[in-house]
């Protein structure tokens, strides 16, 4: 498909397909001062070449032209890289375009002069000087189709007067097939250009939504990750995450040498609820007693549910006197429940405790810790129930199971 001609009247092409970042690295190219040290150069090599083929009037007039342009195009230079950062696009784009026609100017001025009364040897040698400058330009107006096309057109049509002027008509022919050659050669760049821009632009698109996907099923892994280690009734850590975090927390404990606790916490008389109060009542009783416990541990506490109306205390770095403290506060907490609100206006109800610790130069392994904290609960349910019993209470030569 063919660039409609308009792209040829816009001051920058594809700023549609992105962000002010493709504005500024197009600027970059364009104030680039390279271009124009090489297009003076090309000049002063044609002046010395017309000076030794005769002796033209206007050289050092030609010389003058071509150090104006090149120390204004130095300037704008100069001016663009301390541009402040409030500095807009378009601001930029019309320094561009009044740069660029002022070089076309002053080049067309110094070809013109050496133009003016040079051998005819030395005149095709400045016309092709010529051409090749404005194909140069031509090679970079995909970017600035119209700046570009101001500047080429400037320089052109001073060299053709100059040669009209002389006599010499066959030039203008030739000229307008030069014109419209550059013209079209100036639309399939713009094209490619469009079409790069158009499919980096979707590239990108595509790129963004890939890692909104991502983030979307890194976040939906997250919950999965969370829900599968999460009690869908207390919303307290099922018993999978308690046993990996006992696991974690207590060898964690044993390579530091630090003391460790573990608190099994069993409702009393909870299937008596259940059969008096209906199952509704039995969830939503579960459910704010684990809201009561996870309201009063630590932040470095872990609980869990670790079964049916069983609970699960992880206490780090705390010994046996501080876990006696804190299974206390614990057993007040949720006597302290109001199930009120329950089917049936259930009473509060009561839970027993039993502990197990570990000193800060001892090493025990999990099991033998759960077995322990299971025998001082049995010990606190054979005692009335409603209380804290810790395993080192219990005589070491009996087990209270038997």
């Amino acid at each position: 498909m063919l660039v409609p001609f308009r792209y040829l009247l816009q001051s920058a092409v594809g700023r549609e397909y992105g962000s002010d970042r493709y504005g500024w690295s197009m600027l970059d190219d364009l104030f680039d001062l390279w271009p124009h040290v090489m297009a003076a150069i090309a000049i002063l090599l044609t002046a010395l070449n017309t000076y030794l083929l005769g002796d033209p009037q206007y050289i050092v007039w030609c010389v003058a032209a071509l150090a104006v342009q090149l120390v204004a195009r130095a300037i704008a230079k100069l001016a663009y890289r301390g541009r402040g950062s409030t500095d807009t696009i378009d601001r930029w784009l019309r320094v561009f375009w009044f740069a660029a026609a002022g070089s076309g100017l002053l080049w067309g001025l110094s070809l013109s002069l050496l133009l003016v009364d040079a051998t005819p040897d030395a005149r095709v040698t400045i016309l092709t000087v010529g051409c090749v400058m404005v194909q140069s330009a031509s090679a970079r107006a995909y970017m600035a189709p119209f700046p570009a096309l101001s500047q080429s057109g400037l320089m052109l049509a001073m060299l053709l007067g100059v040669t009209v002027a002389q006599g010499d008509l066959l030039i203008v022919p030739i000229c307008v097939l030069f014109v419209l050659f550059q013209i079209a050669y100036i639309r399939r760049l713009i094209k490619l250009r469009l079409a790069q821009m158009q499919a980096e632009s979707e590239k990108n698109a595509l790129l963004n939504q890939l890692e909104k996907t991502n983030s979307e099923l890194k976040h939906a892994n997250e919950r999965l990750a969370r829900h599968a280690l999460t009690d869908g009734l207390t919303g307290l850590p099922n018993r999978r995450h308690f046993d990996r975090s006992l696991s974690d927390l207590l060898a964690r404990a044993t390579r530091r040498s630090e003391t460790f606790s573990l608190v099994l916490i069993d409702v009393d008389q909870f299937k008596r609820f259940n059969d008096t109060h209906g199952h509704l009542a039995g969830d939503g009783c579960l459910a704010a007693v684990g809201k009561a416990m996870a309201e009063t541990i630590r932040g470095t506490d872990v609980i869990a549910r670790y079964g049916g109306e069983e609970f699960a205390l992880l206490l780090p770095q705390t010994g046996t006197e501080e876990a006696r403290a804190l299974a206390e506060n614990l057993r007040r907490a949720i006597a302290a429940v109001d199930l009120s609100h329950l089917p049936g206006s259930p009473a509060p109800v009561t839970a027993s405790l039993g502990i197990a610790s570990k000193a800060a130069a001892e090493t025990i392994g999990a099991e033998h810790l759960i077995a322990q904290a299971d025998e001082a609960l049995y010990a606190a349910k054979h005692e009335g129930r409603d209380c804290v019993r810790h395993a080192d209470d219990l005589p070491r030569e009996a087990t209270l199971r038997a």
